[in-house]
């Protein structure tokens, strides 16, 4: 299962981001708010939607706390990931 990005909208493997490079991405439990893809910075190109589709999802993240699985798997019943 994947997580967003909320920076990017880069998705990511849950397992990536906790085991294989987890000094990679700034997070706060759920919440990732920065990754290797953007290191916190927003891309130039994001419209406007995507940009407030991002900050709904910042906010489901930390409404969730640390439970990322939970994120993860918000992400993927809304069809929000790969």
């Amino acid at each position: 299962m994947d997580v967003i990005c909320t920076c990017c909208g880069e998705p990511w493997d849950v397992n990536y981001v906790l085991h294989e490079e987890p000094q990679g991405f700034e997070r706060q439990g759920a919440l990732i708010t920065a990754c290797p893809c953007c290191h916190g910075r927003q891309p130039k190109d994001l419209n406007r939607r995507t940009r407030d589709q991002l900050m709904a999802l910042a906010e489901v993240a930390h409404l969730l706390g640390d439970d990322i699985d939970a994120f993860a798997a918000f992400l993927e019943d809304m069809d929000l990931t790969c």
